[in-house]
């Protein structure tokens, strides 16, 4: 007996420091942010909106520092107009902004003063587009409020826009970003009415964009209150993907079989392309979601 638990001890030292030897290998591993394969050329004159989800915090699945780097590399290689993210704190926002440089700015609030708050920022190519106008919202009864929340929603939750006009062109659209509550369709439902009314406003400038994660399917109430407004890319574009965008780092069993996040774009909008942005690094995800890329003609 005494020579079986002697066993037992020594076989489990043996597998805690195996353990411990798996885990600091992972910890020390950063992927090689080498460009994505397989990015498709921006048609000519075409507008490029992407969409990312960033996943705010580390897990076993990628620490913030290392994804960020393959995130900041594919949204070079993708070279978007304008881009929106959504779970993005402040230590995604300084490493976003390093690693893309000086020809990339933002606009955003904070949807509270929490500590690890979380932004719905739009990012533009400022050496394309100069920014007329920018705002935030929260999804509210008082949207204008700072860290208001209403309809049971488990978070303030908040939407950014900005309207930018070509330098070149003097086209003219806006992106809105934004990411809908994850719990109630109750409260998404109504969370789309608020944006819904912005959207309203906002086309008086010109096209809308709005790209998010909406945690809702296509066909269901938040989804038709956004859709009766605006164009799902996905549905219009000449040349479409299909997929979920959100796979919970490739574990089937927890993941969507359908989209939850969406491009959409005001109504007849041309739309070249929508795409789902599903590389990996080095086996690595870039988040628990897959990005999104739509191809749109604006002012032309």
């Amino acid at each position: 007996m005494e020579q079986f638990l002697a066993f037992l001890k020594d076989r489990r030292a043996h597998l805690t420091a195996l353990a411990l030897a798996v885990l600091t290998a992972l910890s020390l591993h950063t992927p090689n942010p080498a460009a994505p394969a397989n990015v498709p050329p921006k048609p000519e004159n075409a507008v490029r909106a992407v969409s990312f989800n960033l996943r705010c915090k580390d897990d076993l699945y990628g620490k913030v520092r290392d994804r960020a780097a393959f995130v900041a590399e594919t949204l070079r290689a993708y070279a978007p107009d304008s881009f929106g993210v959504q779970e993005a704190t402040a230590q995604w926002l300084r490493l976003l902004d390093a690693a893309l440089g000086e020809t990339w700015a933002r606009v955003g609030e904070p949807r509270d003063s929490t500590r690890n708050t979380e932004y719905s920022a739009v990012y533009y190519d400022k050496m394309v587009w100069d920014l007329l106008d920018s705002g935030t919202i929260w999804l509210s009864e008082t949207p204008a409020t700072p860290g208001s929340r209403s309809f049971a929603s488990s978070f303030p939750r908040i939407a950014t826009w900005a309207t930018l006009k070509s330098k070149a062109t003097g086209a003219v659209y806006t992106h809105l970003n934004t990411h809908l509550d994850h719990v109630l369709e109750y409260t998404r439902e109504k969370q789309a009415a608020v944006l819904v009314k912005q959207i309203e406003t906002l086309e008086q400038k010109g096209p809308v964009v709005c790209t998010g994660d909406f945690n809702t399917e296509e066909g269901a109430r938040a989804y038709r209150v956004v859709a009766a407004a605006l164009d799902d890319t996905k549905t219009t574009a000449a040349e479409t993907d299909s997929g979920k965008t959100f796979h919970n780092y490739g574990r089937p069993l927890l993941s969507k079989r359908k989209p939850i996040d969406f491009i959409f774009v005001t109504k007849g909008t041309p739309v070249l392309r929508y795409k789902i942005i599903d590389n990996t690094a080095d086996g690595m995800y870039l988040s628990d979601h897959y990005g999104l890329c739509a191809d749109l003609l604006i002012g032309t």
